[in-house]
């Protein structure tokens, strides 16, 4: 490192005036030395008694700018590392004790703030707590209060409280939009976990009855004949679970809004078969032109074997027998047989020798199926020590994995010929 404190001359070597001097108070030149010393970011931190983010801090505030930054391979990463003068490092002493002071004066104001907002928030809470409670004696309904909020209340309570008593399950599985606030409330009122319970056990009784009264709402369908939501809302319900009591007293004498409702249910489903009668009449009807389509397109594209032998020059005869395999003369194959002619269609005699050639070669393969039907007979035949007749004519190749899955389970024809 060079520090200038030593002038060099042009040689490159040190001014021996200079180095007298410093030989003339080596304290002095000691002191010297050391405020050029360059020191790191971590370095200068724990020179000034602060963390690495308060040094950087403060240098940028006061604009410290480093005196060299070099480029080091660390962690497999390229790293950037500046290097401060000591002496400028020092100079940043008072500044560093101000900005601890002010922020320990921050954080304590901060902690000042905080406690006097905790204590707005607790006395807003304990005000609410005391409101909802005020609000809850005055709601909560007796045993034998209405049903309905009984039910709810059974249910606002097991969810506030945590607490789900075995005969009051079903209303677990059950939803009602009223709860919630119910729930709401309960928590905000911020009550002990056993005054929660307490409150329950003195519905638990009376709610156990009322569950037993609960009818599903595809059975109320079913009685009253028409949707649960199709009923009045302000009929007696827990979700969409109606009262028995109700259910029987509607039924047993229905009111006019129960007949209009059927009837507009009765309109509804007559509305809802005309539309799905009218929907199937529409697509049988397409299914039955597009069927027509289909038949027309197929007759069209399907050629005589008399048109055949007309644009070919042959014999219809000599055409049935040239035939492809699909049995018919499509518009396209034959389209394509005109744009490239085979030679056995340029003329009647390569025609016939063509259907020779094919009916030999069919002949060809028959008689191929057959000797190969017979050689796996055979085979068969002596896997089993059966005689040929035995072994059926439409038997399957025999393949090592056949032959070994036929012993493990013998056909008939392995223990002699069939009776009759």
């Amino acid at each position: 490192m060079e520090t200038g404190l030593l002038r060099r001359l042009p040689d490159r070597t040190f001014d021996p005036v200079s180095i007298n001097t410093a030989q003339a108070d080596l304290e002095l030149f000691r002191r010297l030395l050391a405020a050029e010393r360059r020191c790191n970011t971590s370095e200068a931190a724990a020179r000034l008694g602060v963390s690495t983010d308060a040094f950087k801090r403060i240098a940028a505030v006061v604009g410290l700018a480093p005196v060299v930054t070099e480029e080091i391979r660390k962690y497999g990463r390229i790293l950037t590392v500046a290097y401060y003068r000591t002496a400028d490092v020092d100079a940043l002493a008072d500044h560093a004790r101000a900005d601890t002071e002010l922020r320990a004066v921050a954080r304590a104001v901060s902690r000042s703030e905080a406690a006097k907002k905790a204590a707005r928030t607790r006395k807003l809470n304990l005000a609410r707590a005391t409101a909802a409670r005020a609000e809850i004696g005055v709601i909560k309904p007796a045993p034998d209060a209405d049903p309905v909020q009984v039910l709810l209340w059974a249910a606002a309570l097991m969810a506030a409280g945590g607490v789900w008593p075995g005969p009051l399950q079903p209303l677990r599985r059950m939803s009602d939009r009223r709860v919630d606030p119910l729930i709401a409330t309960l928590r905000e009122a911020r009550l002990p976990r056993a005054e929660l319970e307490g409150m329950l056990a003195e519905l638990v009784e009376r709610s156990t009855e009322l569950i037993g009264l609960l009818v599903p709402p595809e059975v109320a369908e079913r009685e009253l004949g028409v949707p649960v939501p199709m009923l009045p809302a302000d009929l007696p319900r827990f979700g969409d679970h109606l009262l028995a009591p109700v259910v029987h007293e509607v039924v047993s004498s229905p009111p006019s809004w129960l007949l209009r409702a059927r009837a507009d249910r009765e309109l509804d489903l007559a509305a809802d078969a005309e539309a799905s009668r009218a929907a199937e009449e529409v697509s049988r009807r397409r299914r039955a032109e597009q069927a027509a389509v289909d038949d027309a397109v197929r007759v069209v594209s399907r050629l005589s074997d008399e048109s055949v032998a007309e644009i070919f020059g042959l014999s219809v005869e000599v055409i049935r027998l040239l035939r492809p395999n699909s049995g018919h003369w499509s518009a396209e194959f034959v389209a394509g047989l005109s744009r490239r002619t085979p030679p056995w269609l340029q003329g009647e005699a390569a025609a016939r020798r063509e259907a020779d050639r094919r009916r030999r070669a069919t002949a060809n393969r028959a008689r191929r199926r057959i000797a190969r039907r017979l050689s796996w007979r055979r085979h068969w035949a002596e896997a089993f020590g059966v005689p040929l007749e035995y072994v059926p004519e439409a038997i399957g190749r025999p393949t090592p994995k056949a032959i070994e899955a036929a012993r493990r389970d013998p056909p008939h024809w392995t223990r002699g010929p069939a009776p009759g």
